[in-house]
């Protein structure tokens, strides 16, 4: 039997919406650009739900509300800065359906926004809802909120919003802009220029409801800024540039002294990209294709944020020492963006669209991961010219149904993995070699023996292929489901050290890392040392996986998303599912038979099952 799923809706609630013009999901294609990543997996997820999930989440995490009002929290969290207002502006517009609308939201942010101004621009910088922490307008603030306001006339309805939006662009137009077009920072600062405060779609919209004549100029004067500053080469723009021609890449006030693609440039590729789909500017062609030749010779791995605009990272310097260089949901879906220009490119778009799905949240990431995502799945359409869609229902293929043997691990020496090939086992070590299925290499080690209340140190060591550049992360936890004794992300080789007080009679090394450059990666010279000089390690008998008794009928299996836990008889337990980072994700109690619908997304993770003093715990893969 097929199973059917409505792409991008929830349960239709008991309370009444307001109808939006544009449903989400549209995932339509765009005037200029047909190239749009339409990803799914058995579950039922489509790229539109995968997105949607990704709001939901960072609603959770980032919105905050007091009373009519309500920000956006910032890296540290106690501050709001104007940016982040106009990035969830945005998204509780493009994310509103006739089940789920977010006009309320939308309203409270705008709300923060009007509060916290001065001279009619929002101070760049709030702490929580109070007061000032710094002063004066951030120029791409004011165009994203415009923006927003606009695309809110067409979305609710409400001619409000456009009258705000028209006196909010005049605003920024003489304060923001100079009398030629170029954009400033600040209406209170113009030392230098930001590439990605360049919006030219947003200009356009601009001249529909502003000055046309200005708004025309400001699309051609900062177009010669973005061509003159992207590296000639690879396309790649910088966050900062110098005030004149040719506008080459300056240090700029990101605070490290680095003039490249930094956390301010990741803006500029989406914009471009932007435009191009929507309006078709020869430039923003010009731009979005250079760059994109650029990014289809690298793997998403390689998409690193702190770049050098030749494509060029020093791993080992700055500043990429301090401030770290790697791929992440800033980097990967501003590079990706450009992508949609060229269908020859729709392969390596949904691949990168995956991957940016799966990065790490975080103020920055996560907001340019929806931004990004909504352009790279058609969602974020011109609703002042396009024709809304009826969403459309995904059906998912028989082929789903069919069942796919993998490699499975022996769990020998307590070594175990569902995502890598584990060989040369042994009680100290392991090597973590072919790719089983997944974008990591995962493993878990399985420690007993303790005692509660004894001090212990962990300690072993990691090397990888020659020639390879990798970070790893390892975390130590105890088996009471939420302890976690230590973990860190190192660059290898490395040799580590954990000291921690034991809190249950078990313990498990996670150990995770990127498939980047193909590594093949060994652990070595493992060892659990207490406090009477005995390592446990050295001296336990092979164990696998279901060793202890009690649990030794429980049956255990992962279809998708969904976990089917079997106890005899109605014998109860509990569970908790961890990532390979040791972070509990969920909880849950068995009672006879228990099937538990797992909202995590797709990746390894270790399930552990208690009765009493017993445990069980396997690595399990969560599919779709």
């Amino acid at each position: 039997m097929k199973r059917l799923f409505l792409a991008g809706l929830l349960a239709v609630s008991s309370l009444s919406m307001a109808a939006v013009k544009f449903p989400y999901p549209q995932a339509q294609t765009y005037p200029y650009a047909s190239n749009i990543a339409d990803v799914w997996n058995c579950s039922g997820q489509t790229a539109s739900t995968m997105l949607l999930n990704q709001f939901e989440a960072y609603l959770k995490a980032y919105y905050e509300e007091s009373g009519n009002q309500a920000r956006i929290k910032f890296d540290e969290d106690q501050y709001t800065v104007s940016e982040g207002i106009g990035y969830g502006m945005i998204l509780c517009v493009y994310f509103s359906s006739n089940t789920k609308s977010y006009q309320s939201q939308f309203d409270k942010l705008w709300a923060y926004y009007k509060a916290h101004s001065n001279n009619g621009v929002m101070d760049w910088k709030i702490q929580g809802f109070g007061g000032t922490v710094g002063s004066g307008g951030a120029t791409d603030a004011e165009e994203d909120v415009a923006f927003a306001l606009v695309m809110a006339y067409h979305q609710f309805g409400n001619s409000q919003y456009l009258n705000d939006a028209k006196t909010l662009i005049a605003k920024m137009r003489t304060s923001e802009f100079a009398s030629d077009g170029r954009h400033k920072v600040g209406n209170q600062w113009d030392p230098y220029l930001n590439p990605s405060y360049v919006s030219p779609a947003a200009y356009e919209i601009f001249k529909d409801v502003d000055d046309a004549s200005f708004w025309s100029k400001a699309i051609s004067t900062n177009y010669n800024i973005l061509l003159g500053n992207r590296n000639s080469s690879t396309g790649i723009p910088s966050g900062w540039a110098n005030m004149g021609s040719p506008y080459s890449p300056i240090t700029g006030n990101n605070g490290y002294n680095f003039a490249g693609y930094d956390y301010d440039a990741v803006r500029a590729p989406w914009r471009w990209a932007w435009s191009y789909a929507w309006y078709g500017h020869s430039q923003a062609k010009d731009l979005s294709e250079k760059l994109a030749k650029w990014v289809s010779t690298k793997t998403f791995g390689q998409l690193y944020i702190n770049m050098k605009t030749d494509g060029t990272a020093n791993l080992n310097g700055e500043p990429c020492k301090s401030n770290g260089c790697k791929a992440n949901g800033s980097s990967i879906g501003s590079l990706s963006s450009v992508l949609i220009v060229n269908d020859s490119y729709h392969e390596l778009l949904n691949t990168n669209f995956s991957a940016l799905m799966a990065q790490q949240p975080g103020y920055f990431h996560s907001n340019l991961r929806l931004l990004t995502g909504l352009l790279m799945s058609g969602n974020m359409v011109n609703f002042a010219k396009a024709t809304p869609v009826t969403p459309k229902e995904f059906v998912v293929p028989e082929s789903c149904n069919e069942v796919i043997e993998y490699h499975k691990n022996s769990g020998a020496f307590g070594w175990n993995s569902t995502s890598v090939v584990l060989e040369n086992e042994t009680n100290t070590s392991v090597h973590m070699g072919n790719v089983i299925q997944g974008d990591h290499r995962e493993a878990v080690r399985h420690l007993t023996g303790l005692t509660a209340g004894s001090k212990y140190t962990l300690s072993f060591s990691a090397s990888q292929t020659p020639g390879s550049s990798l970070w790893l992360t390892y975390a130590v936890n105890g088996d009471s489901l939420s302890n976690k004794y230590c973990g860190a992300m190192k660059k290898m080789p490395i040799d580590i050290t954990c000291e921690f007080t034991a809190t249950t009679t078990d313990a498990f090394l996670y150990l995770t890392l990127n498939n980047w450059d193909d590594p093949q990666v060994d652990i070595s010279g493992l060892k659990l040392v207490g406090p009477d000089g005995k390592d446990l390690v050295e001296s336990a008998a092979p164990i696998a996986d279901v060793a202890k008794s009690g649990l030794d009928k429980l049956n255990v299996s992962v279809d998708g998303k969904s976990l089917l836990i079997q106890l005899p008889g109605s014998q109860t337990a509990s569970a908790a599912l961890m990532d390979m980072q040791g972070r509990v994700v969920s909880k849950f109690s068995v009672t006879g038979s228990e099937r538990v619908s797992l909202n995590q997304r797709q990746g390894n993770y270790v399930l552990m099952v208690k009765q009493g003093s017993n445990s069980w715990v396997r690595n399990i893969r969560i599919t779709e």
